[in-house]
């Protein structure tokens, strides 16, 4: 059995990217949630065993992932502070894109299979939010 130590922080989700099977994001908090920051890993499967590739680091703790349907290296989060954000991996730093939708924790997000421009999310304030993607941000 692999294993990867999320040191200093809680796994909350994990998710295999839809493009590449060894490549897998890992949504995380610090204090197990309650309060301070999260981070989103990057993790590649090898034969030597789990690899972090990437890290971002966040000011509120992350509770969900989904990968793009349309771009292999994007994939959102839930975040703490209402926030959606989106990654590009390729990149070094930041997200690309932040929506705050939510007055509450966000604490699930999916990216739909069918209109691969389109996610939804569920907040603790007892929403649900429906958003689609510009194409430049697909690209």
């Amino acid at each position: 059995m692999l294993e990867f130590r999320t040191q200093g922080f809680n796994g909350y989700a994990v998710k295999y990217s839809p493009f590449f099977d060894s490549r897998i994001a890992v949504a995380s908090a610090a204090n197990f949630g309650l309060v301070g920051n999260g981070r989103l890993y990057i993790l590649g499967l090898t034969p030597k065993g789990i690899l972090a590739e990437k890290w971002f680091d966040t000011q509120d703790s992350l509770y969900d992932l989904c990968w793009s349907e349309t771009h292999e290296n994007q994939c959102v989060v839930a975040t703490g502070d209402g926030s959606i954000k989106l990654f590009d991996i390729a990149l070094d730093e930041f997200p690309v894109r932040s929506w705050q939708e939510h007055k509450r924790e966000v604490f699930a997000v999916h990216w739909n299979l069918v209109a691969k421009d389109t996610f939804c999310s569920s907040s603790w304030d007892g929403t649900l939010k429906i958003v689609r993607t510009p194409p430049t941000f697909l690209q």
